[in-house]
């Protein structure tokens, strides 16, 4: 247990390439067991099944981060219901970049920097595979696995529904849009997307809904070069045309009532080089959303609410043993309102599910929590089940996001749908079809005008 609050390595039992490369499908044999149990953690006073309350927090307060105290113990009142912990390393990942790091690890495919500070792999060339730094050692190593496959797939379709509700628990907006990501490098199949081996990844977002805003679309072209801020541009229906936005846009909601930024998704919003002063500030046990509950969602694949909490959907943590709180600064953005975030990240996979921003003055802003989880269970008969691209493994990817402004109380709540205002999700997209049609300027004017 030591050796993990104190930042001394992953792994109590053995490193986590060892895990990998022998499969072992309980993470228990990994890890000893008082860092997975609420029950030692807590010293008996909060069990798997409990509600973490106000009236219990305090011993656990030091399993949670700043932001999820602050909702539990201020005039929001959440409620957070604790599960058992997920064991199976496979339900952590989608099973492509699970395989794609298992094969690394196996074969001693492994990154290294290059004289830019870029991941390269063993020869020198771009990364392609899994997790490039299996065993975490620093902070630039994390901030790299979190962010050259932001949502561990090669090529993404999300559909996501968003309501904005204002200090006073009231619903103000209601958005539906589509989300894309397409790698051209980091891939799992080892493949440059069309040639454009200079470039890491293309991501997009297409607002299908509501009326005031449907049309709108931004395009984020990622240079392979992590030290490049990504060129964004932006189909406005008011403005009738295309145009390419400042670095600056990065830190502006794109549409009225969200209190999110694109610097915020999975920690991993920007370039990591762009962000700088990487650290490691500990390594300890902690509960979070680790793991998410897709059988306790509805057809549309939305999670229940708290039910005297709308801002809030009842959702779980569980245990992880081994989480990296990790922290940068904005290096790259000199007008950058934000001063630092801090990453809460599981080490068994190396995705947050906290990833919380401080303003200028240091004071607690945000808190971007997401879910991550395979796409199965629940529906009619129990047995519902979303395929990933490859048609046999169930889909993984994220289930649910708050986004929490500490300073007015304003959320913005988001689920991955299945479906809404035209647009669904799609596991087993065609990339080019992808590209085509949400991933260059020209497609965002198609969109804007259909």
């Amino acid at each position: 247990m030591e050796s993990v609050a104190y930042g001394l390595g992953g792994g109590v039992l053995m490193p986590l390439d060892q895990l990998y490369a022998k499969e072992i499908d309980n993470i228990s044999k990994a890890y000893p067991e008082e860092l997975m149990s609420i029950e030692v953690q807590s010293k008996g006073k909060v069990k798997v099944g409990d509600y973490i309350t106000k009236d219990n927090v305090e011993y656990v307060k030091h399993l949670l981060d700043p932001g999820a105290i602050e909702q539990i113990t201020g005039p929001e009142g959440r409620k957070i219901r604790i599960k058992a912990p997920t064991t199976n390393p496979r339900d952590l990942v989608a099973a492509a970049y699970y395989d794609a790091t298992v094969a690394d690890v196996k074969s001693g495919h492994r990154a290294k920097w290059d004289a830019n500070g870029n991941p390269v792999d063993e020869n020198g060339n771009r990364w392609q595979g899994g997790l490039p730094f299996v065993n975490a050692k620093d902070g630039k190593e994390v901030w790299c696995n979190m962010g050259m496959s932001i949502g561990r797939a090669d090529a993404a379709c999300y559909v996501i529904e968003q309501k904005d509700y204002g200090a006073d628990g009231k619903q103000e907006y209601h958005y539906n849009f589509q989300w894309v990501e397409l790698n051209s490098t980091g891939r799992t199949d080892r493949k440059v997307f069309k040639g454009l081996d200079t470039e890491l990844r293309r991501q997009s977002v297409y607002f299908a809904a509501d009326p005031d805003v449907r049309g709108t679309s931004f395009l984020s072209v990622w240079d392979y070069d992590q030290r490049k801020i990504p060129g964004l541009y932006g189909y406005l229906p008011s403005f009738r045309r295309v145009r390419q936005f400042p670095a600056n846009q990065r830190f502006e909601p794109l549409v009225p009532g969200a209190v999110w930024f694109l610097s915020d998704p999975w920690a991993a919003g920007d370039p990591f080089l762009t962000w700088g002063n990487h650290k490691i500030e500990e390594r300890k046990p902690m509960l979070g959303p680790w793991a998410s509950e897709f059988e306790r969602h509805d057809d549309n694949w939305e999670p229940p609410r708290q039910k005297d909490n709308p801002k809030f959907f009842d959702i779980a943590y569980e245990m992880a043993p081994d989480v990296i709180v990790t922290s940068c600064e904005p290096t790259g953005y000199p007008r950058s309102p934000v001063s630092k975030r801090v990453a809460y990240v599981d080490a068994r996979n190396n995705m947050a599910a906290s990833n919380i921003r401080y303003d200028r003055q240091g004071k607690l802003w945000s808190n971007f929590e997401m879910a991550h989880g395979q796409f199965k269970g629940g529906g009619k008969d129990g047995k519902r089940f979303i395929k990933s691209a490859d048609g046999v493994n169930p889909g993984w990817s994220w289930t649910y996001v708050h986004i929490y402004d500490f300073q007015n109380r304003r959320m913005s709540l988001c689920n991955h749908s299945k479906g809404a205002a035209g647009v669904i999700a799609r596991f087993d997209a065609d990339p080019e079809w992808l590209f085509n049609t949400y991933c260059t300027p020209q497609a965002l004017q198609a969109l804007g005008r259909a």
